[in-house]
């Protein structure tokens, strides 16, 4: 019987070293095969001496060279993927030799041991962006006011402008910081006796004009009758003096007219005998609310005769300059902000009680401000300056006007700042406290400062409680300032603010700032449908539905019922048998994706690989000639024909033949996003077919290709956000934390919130590197 058992095991033995040997063996026989495959097709081009598009495959066999190099073996997987390589001129492997190369690189990629990889990455301390700056003073003071739409642009990098190794500090910025500071201080601390005057800024997103007036410089000058409307935001209600300069130029028999308007309602009516060079000052006082008002100025009398014989006299015109709106010149205690109140309830009776009583309204916004819990000895400094203000003869609200104003330029409020070193964590790794965690949770989700909620959990140390922060982000998902997600987040993943920058040929197309202006809130509105009904995130590639309003349904050629008396309303309308589906014939993507004057498929085609498929195509080489060049070859070509020829250059080719279908695809949109079946006397040829193969017809047939790889759009979706939620670069130590959020994120059927969710619970956004020592 022993001997049957000792046989036995050692047919066991046998048996599983051999498995061991053949599995072996076969990996050793795949990398031998790989490396040939470099050798015979790739590594003439992409050595160290010569790393066409930056890509190399020289160093295939050294240990580490997957983990050193894990982009650019990325890029090596992506283009062996989309059989962009070897370029159609070189010697060709066969499609199984590729394939093979290809799922070789892929499972050396993805080979990564998570158990030994433990780091979270590097956070570098960064500034509050533009955005962030004005919601962060929206939320914590509950004004409508944008002072960063004042400041220089941000800093881009990694396709975000939270990214804290780009966001520089220029000292025009730190200017900036003091002029907002003080402009937010004179808001939300009413002194009385000190009326400050806030000049109405003319500008296009202040303003709208109806009729025959348009903006010159800081006046508005009408030539025929119109109307202007000012729209001006009150933090304190009160007494208020809106004043305007005003010209005209005069003719006819009677003086040039002026109304002005509030809520709609005439409240000033003047005929104007100044002149234009020699303006005069008119003030109407006004008692305003909390909360936003139109103002209104009208020119009501023009006067035109071209045939009279004094030139003079042939057009009476009127001209606004110079508006300001002064005030409140008087409150009444029970109007002022919960915060004001504060302060009149603790206006110091004694000049001795100056320190304690500013300690008391101070601490009711410093800790929210700083986003944290400061000591007494932290508040003292504020404290001081109200003493030393008050000490100066001037008011206490002053006082408490100069510490906000101190308060604000801190380090502390214009820098996330995560504090503490790894010291004695395993590795310099360690937790992030509790409002350190709040103010990652906040900016991701809000693009703005935690609420009191998050930061009475925060103090409470529960925050990072996993079942307290599921239920945190529910909330916070449900909160109206989640549309901060749309503005930092979409806009910049979908490039939506490039649109601002398209000005399309106003000889080929009939393009408005209004329809732009539609296009743009349609694939907001899509992108927020998604996140809060939590659908899957391929509605973004075949989702038959849209939102529209009266503008853009009659762009697309829609029958869509708006109701009359608001035609800027969006509702959502089905695509059922309408060859349009999700974003990629969104009018707002197609626009960005083309030139003035036409459609763009290679533009087109690069940004589905970039924004879909996660494949970044490099940069077209130098010395190729633009497509320009072939349309002069072919004048009487269709342009699919010019860009085949632009094609036969074979440095060309090879990127080409990826971007080329995918934009060819969408050809039956045109560069504004109409639907159209001929280009010019052209038929619209949006056939193709795909690097691996797939042939489809017309747009509805790519879209079902491209939602196949749903995985790979789910995956880029996946990397874009934990970037942005990071505020910095992925690097391959990062690839643990995605993985394991994709195996989620296929359990709940790819919905929206789970990619959200499992980013907030992951190591990278849960943790942080300690400082080196």
């Amino acid at each position: 019987m022993l001997v049957q058992i000792w046989k036995f095991a050692i047919s066991c033995w046998f048996f599983a070293a051999c498995s061991i040997v053949t599995a072996q063996s076969k990996n050793d026989i795949a990398s031998a095969r790989a490396s040939e495959f470099f050798q015979n097709y790739c590594v003439d081009c992409h050595n160290q001496e010569e790393a066409m598009s930056g890509i190399r495959v020289d160093h295939v066999s050294e240990t580490g060279s997957f983990l050193e190099f894990r982009k650019n073996w990325k890029r090596v997987n992506e283009v062996l993927r989309f059989g962009a390589m070897p370029p159609e001129d070189a010697e060709q492997p066969t499609a199984n030799e590729t394939k093979q190369t290809q799922l070789w690189v892929a499972n050396r990629i993805n080979s990564i041991d998570c158990d030994l990889i433990s780091d979270p990455g590097r956070v570098t301390i960064r500034r509050l962006n533009r955005l962030e700056y004005n919601n962060t003073i929206r939320d914590l003071f509950g004004i409508d006011f944008r002072p960063a739409d004042d400041f220089p642009s941000d800093d881009v990098g990694e396709g975000f402008d939270n990214i804290g190794d780009v966001l520089s500090l220029p000292p025009l910025l730190l200017e900036k910081y003091l002029t907002a500071a003080e402009q937010v201080s004179e808001r939300i601390v009413y002194v009385p006796g000190s009326e400050t005057a806030n000049k109405v800024l003319i500008d296009k997103k202040d303003i709208s004009i109806v009729g025959g007036g348009r903006l010159s410089g800081t006046s508005i000058d009408f030539h025929s009758n119109g109307t202007v409307t000012l729209l001006v935001s009150i933090e304190t209600t009160g007494s208020y003096e809106f004043s305007v300069d005003v010209g005209a130029q005069q003719a006819g028999p009677e003086l040039a007219k002026m109304e002005l308007a509030l809520g709609g309602k005439n409240v000033f009516k003047q005929s104007v005998s100044a002149g234009r060079d020699d303006p005069r000052k008119y003030t109407v006082k006004m008692e305003l609310s909390v909360g936003q008002h139109k103002i209104a100025l009208s020119f009501v009398n023009d006067f035109y005769n071209p045939k009279h014989p004094d030139p003079s006299q042939r057009d009476r015109n009127i001209y606004f300059s110079n508006v300001t709106l002064v005030g409140p010149t008087s409150v009444a205690v029970d109007e002022l902000s919960s915060f004001n109140k504060l302060i009149h309830d603790n206006l110091p009776l004694e000049s001795s009680n100056v320190s304690n009583e500013a300690a008391a309204v101070l601490d009711m916004i410093i800790h929210r401000v700083f986003r944290r819990e400061l000591s007494p000895k932290e508040l003292e400094p504020y404290k001081t300056l109200v003493q030393l203000v008050v000490n100066k003869g001037e008011s206490f609200q002053r006082g408490i006007q100069v510490a906000v104003n101190a308060i604000l330029v801190s380090p502390r409020f214009i820098f996330r700042l995560e504090g503490g070193e790894g010291a004695g964590s395993v590795k310099g790794i360690r937790d992030l406290d509790d409002f350190e965690l709040a103010s990652r949770l906040s900016y991701f989700i809000w693009c703005s400062t935690p609420d009191d909620e998050l930061l009475n959990l925060a103090r409470e140390g529960t925050l990072s409680n996993q079942k307290v922060l599921r239920a945190q982000l529910s909330r916070m998902l449900s909160d109206p300032r989640v549309q901060g997600l749309t503005a930092g987040f979409a806009t910049q993943w979908l490039n939506l603010r490039n649109l601002n920058e398209v000005v399309p040929d106003p000889n080929v197309y009939e393009f408005t700032d209004e329809l732009r202006d539609s296009m743009q809130r349609e694939t907001e509105l899509f992108f927020e449908h998604v996140l809060q009904e939590n659908l899957p995130v391929f509605d973004f590639i075949n989702g038959k539905y849209t939102f529209v309003n009266q503008t853009l349904a009659a762009h697309y050629g829609l029958q869509v019922v708006v109701p009359a008396s608001d035609s800027d309303q969006y509702v959502r309308v089905s695509l059922a048998g309408i060859p349009r589906s999700g974003i990629l014939t969104h009018a707002s993507i197609l626009t960005l994706t083309s030139n003035p004057n036409r459609t763009a498929p290679v533009k087109r085609g690069k940004w589905i690989m970039q924004n879909i498929l996660g494949v970044r195509p490099p940069d077209p080489p130098a010395d190729v000639p633009v497509i320009e060049v072939a349309g002069k070859a072919l004048p009487n070509s269709s342009f699919r024909e010019q860009l085949n020829l632009h094609r036969e250059n074979a440095v060309c080719a090879s990127c080409h033949n990826q971007m080329d279908p995918l934009g060819f695809g969408f050809e039956n949109f045109d560069g504004i996003g109409k639907y159209r079946i001929k280009d010019g006397e052209f038929p619209v040829d949006s056939s193709g077919i795909l690097p691996t193969g797939e042939k489809f017809d017309g747009p509805m047939e790519l879209v079902d290709i491209l939602t196949s790889r749903g995985a790979a759009f789910a995956r880029t979706l996946t990397e874009r956000m934990l970037v942005f939620a990071l505020g910095r670069g992925l690097n391959y130590y990062d690839e643990c934390a995605v993985d394991k959020i994709m195996k989620q994120l296929k359990k709940d059927e790819y919905r929206f919130q789970t990619i959200i969710s499992e980013i907030v619970l992951s190591d990278p956004f849960l943790k942080r590197r300690g400082e080196e020592k």
